[in-house]
This record gives structure tokens, C-alpha cells and sequence, in this order.
């Protein structure tokens, strides 16, 4: 079956149908699949920088009570476990109140990929499937008996087609995304791609079950679209997006608790690239060497990648940890491949190595045909964070070149909020902004 996809369309579909089963099925697309194509036109990490990475990694840090230094035997003391706890909590399920005319433009996609369907003779999309097209899955039995209720065929276009009934959805999970500031939110551009959607959006902490598999209530935060104290910073080509939450919850009752990073803590962007390493073979480091770098790699044999592991909540449900069999596989200029789980609304997820130090923002699945001639998931990908502080920097450049170009004697507002946010909150070469009192919460051992 093939689909043809208009300009217009494919990017709504970018944006709301390809973190969906539904699509991933029926039109061979995953959740933000990266063709052969588009694989081959990644830049590569240059070779001077591999080494850094390579031989950094095995600089033992002797001080460092979470020793999981690349090659190393995998034991960890039992510390790991409470620093992960303390970066899980910064992070949140994104969801969304889609406006009425977003609604219609689904509505009308919907009612055209099922005619296709009905064309190529294909079955109409079942209940599961719709259930899975809006990450209902955390819903109760019967409210989703009573959204179906009285449909016709159960068709997705008839279930969004009144409005009222659309309103039941509403929010809609959509990704994740954590905190690296008090009150400062990352996730992707494709989940949060222009500052006009910001009113729709908001982050649920907390978001996330006990041990006996009770559910808690998160704690929920708009974002921030005062024009005057509004912070929105985003790349399309490094899918992030960085924006400002508001200085308190959405619920009055929980006032108190002031800005979301006052009691979740957040997550330091850091811009060391050298926090996690490939795969090395004796291949590699022959050719490495034949190129004239010193590899500093005792016992000349074999390497995996070192292992990430991610916080995220896969389909919109409670907060999900993957910790075994997570692997690096190969890391180029910008962004990081690992074998690793992941499904949609993991979207925008921070990724850390061993160490929970931060090394890159979850954006996509890698793919590529089979030999029936479907996608098949080959691996998942990370945007490098050390690439995002450092367009975050070339931004506050940029904003200060337009303002002189327009003759401006005030500095660019943009550049100040930028330059604020990275003096306070990010790890650059020059300085750790973890050491600062302002984080008291969070620590790096």
C-alpha cells in the first residue's frame, strides 16, 4: 500500500501520527524513523575527538564513587540505584490540549487515510488501535467503553469527529521531557516545534506508581508565555526544544511547592563531550594509530559501548526505566546510536551513562528495510547534549550580531536569557554549575 503524503500533511504527521502504532503498522513508519539515506548524511565524529573520548573514558577517577569507567567490570555500588532516583524525579510526561482546529485538520487526515484504506482494501482501524493512537492505555475501562460508545465502526474519524467527545481525550500524551533548570524544561522540537503551541502544553511530575503499583497523583506545570519573563529557545536539525515552565503548579493547592525544580530538582546540561564511548575494536584503534593519535587502552582486546540508561514514559505511562542490555552503538558529531528499548511519548527522554551524568536527548528510532521490504528498527538515537549547550552559545552570537545589525545600544533580551540560563545552570568547559549553591538538591559523585 502506498500513501501519498502532501507537504502540509507530512508535517502533521510528523508531529502527531508517527509516535503511533497505527502508523508505524499500517504505513511502515516508526516512531521517527531515519532512513538509509539520511543515515549515510550523518557527520562523523572526527577522529581527534574519538580519541579524547576514548582515552578520557579510561582515566580512572579514583575519587569517583560510581566507577563505571569504560571497560571496566560492570559492578556498581549501591548508591547508583539513590543518584538515579534523584534524576528520575526531574523528569515528566509531556501531554497536550489540542485546540479545536488541530482537532479538524486530525479529523480530516484521518478520514482520508481511512478512505486509502478502504481503496486498497484494508481493514478499518480497530479499537486497540485508536486506544493506541492517543496513549489510552492509562485510562479506566470505563471511560473508554463510554468514548466508543454509540461509534459506528469504532472509525477514529468518527470518534474525533464530535468535539465534546475529542474533549474527553484531552490531555493527550505526546512525550517526555526533564528539567535543567529550576524552572527550565528540554525536549524535542518535533514534540514542542514553535512557541504558539505553548498554551497547549503541560508537564505532569511525579507522574508515576509505588511499589505495590499504586497510582500518584503528578503534579502539573504550564508553560511559561509571559512575553516579558518567556524563555524559547529551539532547533529543528537538533530536535530540542528548551522552554520556561511557570513559578508554580497549575493546582492551588500545591503553591507551596514554588518553582518545579524547587522540589524535583533538575538535570545539568553538560558541555564535556566525553562522558560516554562506542564500541572499539583492534580495527579501530589500528587505524587510529596508523593516523598518528595515541590510544591509551590497556589490554589490547575488544570494547562494547558503554551502557545509557534512559528515563521515559513509553505510550504516556507512568514512569518506565530501562537499565540492562542498553548499548551505545556508534556516536557521531551530533548524536548518539544505542541499542536500547524506547516506543512513542519516550520521545524527548534524557539519556545518561553509568555515571548519571547526561549525555544526550532521546529524539528517534533508527530504521531501515528488511528483505520483505518494511522497516525494521535497527537502533535508537540520541541528540549529544555537549551539541546542544554549544548552539545554545552560537544562538547568543547570533542574537547579538542581529541586534548590532539593527543598530540597537541595548543587548539582544534573547542572548541575556540564554547567557543566564548557561552561566547558572549548565556545565561548560570553564566551570560546573552543579558545584553552585543554587542546586543544593542534586550532586555529582
Amino acid at each position: 500500500m502506498s500513501i501519498n503524503i502532501t507537504p502540509s500533511r507530512s508535517k502533521i504527521l510528523y508531529n502527531w501520527f508517527l509516535p503511533t502504532r497505527f502508523l508505524r503498522e499500517r504505513v511502515n513508519l516508526s516512531s521517527i524513523p531515519i532512513n538509509i539515506g539520511q543515515q549515510q548524511s550523518l557527520e562523523s565524529i572526527d577522529p581527534k575527538d574519538l580519541v579524547e573520548i576514548i582515552n578520557s573514558r579510561f582515566d580512572v577517577n579514583p575519587t569517583s564513587r560510581i566507577n563505571a569507567v569504560f571497560g571496566n567490570p560492570d559492578f556498581l555500588p549501591f548508591s547508583f540505584l539513590e543518584l538515579g532516583v534523584r534524576r528520575g524525579a526531574a523528569v515528566c510526561r509531556i501531554v497536550r490540549n489540542f485546540s479545536e482546529p488541530f482537532r479538524q485538520e486530525i479529523v480530516n487526515i484521518l478520514s482520508e487515510f481511512e478512505q486509502e484504506l478502504k481503496d486498497n482494501n484494508q481493514d478499518i482501524l480497530t479499537r486497540q488501535e485508536i486506544e493506541e493512537m492517543f496513549s489510552m492505555s492509562e485510562k479506566e475501562q470505563r471511560f473508554t467503553d463510554d468514548l466508543f460508545s454509540d461509534i459506528p465502526g469504532a472509525s477514529p474519524s468518527n470518534v474525533l469527529q464530535d468535539s465534546e467527545r475529542f474533549k474527553k481525550l484531552l490531555p493527550i500524551p505526546v512525550g517526555t521531557g526533564f528539567l535543567v533548570g529550576n524552572s527550565y524544561l528540554l525536549t524535542n522540537h518535533h514534540i514542542l516545534p514553535d512557541k504558539e503551541l505553548c498554551h497547549e502544553i503541560i508537564a505532569e511530575f511525579g507522574y508515576d506508581q509505588d511499589g505495590l503499583g499504586r497510582k500518584i497523583p503528578p503534579i502539573a506545570y504550564k508553560l511559561d508565555t509571559n512575553p516579558e519573563t518567556c524563555f524559547f529557545e529551539t532547533n529543528e536539525n537538533l530536535d530540542y526544544t528548551l522552554v520556561k515552565l511557570q513559578n508554580e503548579p497549575v493546582d492551588p493547592d500545591f503553591s507551596i511547592l514554588g518553582r518545579a525544580g524547587d522540589r524535583f530538582g533538575w538535570i545539568t546540561l553538560d558541555e564535556n563531550p566525553t562522558r560516554i564511548a562506542p564500541p572499539v575494536d583492534e580495527a579501530k584503534i589500528q587505524t587510529l594509530e596508523f593516523d598518528g593519535f595515541e590510544i591509551k587502552i590497556p589490554q589490547r582486546k575488544y570494547l562494547e559501548g558503554e551502557p545509557v540508561n534512559i528515563i521515559q514514559h513509553p505510550k504516556g505511562k507512568r514512569k518506565q526505566v530501562i537499565l540492562s542490555s542498553n548499548r551505545v552503538t556508534e556516536i557521531y558529531k551530533q548524536f548518539i546510536r544505542y541499542k536500547a528499548d524506547a516506543d512513542f511519548s519516550s520521545s524527548g527522554s534524557p539519556v545518561f551513562n553509568q555515571q548519571w551524568q547526561l549525555v544526550a536527548l532521546h529524539h528517534a528510532a533508527v530504521a531501515e528495510n528488511d528483505t520483505n521490504g518494511t522497516l525494521k528498527i535497527t537502533a535508537e538515537e540520541g541528540v549529544r547534549t555537549c551539541e546542544i549547550v554549544k548552539d545554545l552559545k552560537s544562538k547568543t552570537e547570533q542574537y547579538k550580531a542581529e541586534a548590532n545589525l539593527r543598530n540597537e545600544q541595548k543587548s539582544d533580551p534573547r542572548s541575556e536569557k540564554i547567557e543566564t540560563f548557561l552561566d547558572i545552570f549548565v556545565d561548560t568547559i570553564n566551570k560546573e554549575a552543579e558545584s553552585k549553591s543554587t542546586n543544593p538538591v542534586l550532586t555529582v559523585y
